[in-house]
């Protein structure tokens, strides 16, 4: 018997990460009309059984779309359903003062199946007096508070900026634009919904404020151009999706926003699992009967350790995936409830060795490796030359941890896998037996046309710029198009 479970959970995993599906659009209430009814009701006496079950089903529908809506709690997110993934609707967000008085991060948690992530939006103050935010997270009540007192000391948020197209950012940037009338929205190029294309001001973003981040910086409002420098990369567009970033500079600060081109792997469990233990508990053990301590630290490293890995790799090599049967039939409910208590698999590897292998420095997603960047090798590696030439002595991702004390150099040096040399000693590089899961998607996505050949990388022996270029992909959609290297 196939191994259903867990691969249909990677594969939900994996088309989350890569956005080549988005089933889900964000439509906000000023584009909801009342609905007129050409259809007489009957009167109490005429209607038959099957009109009153009908009507019964759809007060239900509605009483719970209610109840699962209305946010009780300041840690709630009534939208949680646009994108239902963990946590779910109760989104605890905390609070960072990286460099005082002029910049903070506000983390939440997001995820599928207990492989919980920290997610990051990042706020500076503007020279010239208010706010800009980099990446909304999740609009909470909670979120909300903790900015105010930030809006009442240095001014309005001015400015959003949605530095990228992957689903779990844009997803909450419009709702956020919306709670601040006056903040102009700068979105990187390339938005898509799928299956139907819809317009920016469908998926949430105010249509009268909102713009492209242009090309130059330079054509930015003077608050943004004076206090930071960027770089744009892509939009990278494939047949079903795109991938884009930009990254902003903090000129003052020398910190550099990212969103999702780098993060750090380290063992430090992530300070937004301080109020939520249970998904690092749940990776934590080897197999589904086994008793974890979750309040020893080991423990809850080891879980967070796994949870980085199910995160990077979707099928880390160090797991044995069982048969669905054997895993439904060996559920244990107290495991975890939300899964019916299964856990699909056993830690029979060294999941240490995989592990180790992506610490040592800044590391680019694997999947941004395998499945996205290594099609237009050119264009990445300009893009973070670029980068590199800025002053940078911290760098702010998304993702994972937070804070990290890198330069530009050590930016582009993240990138040397789209070089014939590859990463240098020392440097995170990943096991190629965790490679497999990505390996094997490249092949099925390559042989149903979602993703284009590789190019050879530059470096290669006889291979010119010119024809690594002849040969990287460049798709278009709605007037947009992949930029080409010169």
């Amino acid at each position: 018997m196939n191994k259903a479970l867990t691969s249909t959970f990677l594969i939900i995993i994996l088309f989350n990460y890569i956005n080549i599906c988005y089933p889900f659009s964000i439509i906000p209430l000023s584009h909801l009309k009342p609905f007129k009814s050409s259809t007489k009701i009957s009167s109490k006496s005429e209607l038959d059984r099957r009109q009153f079950n009908e009507i019964a089903f759809a007060a239900t529908g509605l009483g719970v779309s209610f109840l699962g809506t209305r946010e009780n709690n300041k840690e709630d997110y009534g939208l949680w359903g646009i994108l239902p993934i963990g946590p779910y609707k109760r989104k605890k967000t905390i609070m960072e003062e990286i460099v005082p008085n002029e910049v903070w991060t506000f983390d939440q948690k997001f995820g599928i199946l207990n492989v919980q992530v920290p997610i990051r939006s990042v706020v500076v103050k503007l020279s010239s007096r208010g706010l800009l935010v980099y990446n909304p997270i999740a609009a909470t009540r909670e979120f909300l508070d903790l900015l105010q007192p930030l809006v009442e000391k240095y001014g309005d948020v001015k400015h959003v900026v949605l530095g990228t197209v992957a689903i779990e950012h844009k997803v909450y940037a419009g709702v956020f634009a919306q709670k601040f009338k006056n903040a102009q929205v700068w979105l990187q190029p390339g938005q898509y919904a799928f299956p139907s294309n819809l317009p920016n001001s469908f998926l949430g973003f105010p249509p009268t404020r909102t713009r492209l981040l242009p090309q130059n910086i330079e054509d930015l409002p003077k608050e943004i151009s004076n206090d930071f420098d960027k770089a744009t990369l892509g939009p990278l567009i494939s047949r079903d999706g795109a991938f884009g970033e930009t990254v902003l500079y903090h000129k003052k600060t020398k910190t550099l926003l990212v969103t999702d081109t780098v993060l750090e792997v380290t063992s430090e469990v992530p300070k937004i699992f301080n109020t939520d233990k249970k998904p690092l508990i749940y990776h934590a053990r080897d197999t589904v009967s086994d008793v974890v301590d979750g309040e020893d630290e080991g423990t809850l490293r080891k879980g967070w350790r796994r949870v980085v890995l199910f995160g990077l790799f979707f099928q880390p090599s160090a797991i044995k995936i069982k048969d669905a049967d054997i895993a439904f039939k060996e559920r244990l409910p107290n495991v975890n409830p939300d899964f019916l208590g299964i856990y699909p698999w056993d830690w029979v590897g060294d999941d240490n060795k995989s592990f180790d292998a992506l610490t040592g420095g800044l590391l680019v997603a694997p999947i941004l490796q395998k499945l996205i960047l290594n099609r237009n090798p050119v264009e990445t590696l300009d893009f973070a030359d670029t980068v590199s030439k800025w002053d940078i002595v911290r760098i702010i991702p998304a993702h994972l941890k937070n804070n990290l004390e890198y330069t530009g150099k050590d930016y582009r040096e993240a990138f040397d896998f789209l070089t014939a040399e590859g990463p240098k000693p020392g440097k995170p590089k990943p096991l190629d037996a965790d490679f497999q899961t990505l390996n094997d998607a490249n092949v099925n996505l390559l042989e149903s046309g979602a993703i284009s050949p590789t190019p050879p990388l530059p470096g290669t022996p006889e291979v010119t710029r010119q024809e690594i270029i002849a040969k990287s992909a460049y798709g278009c959609r709605d007037n947009i198009c992949s930029p080409k290297a010169e």
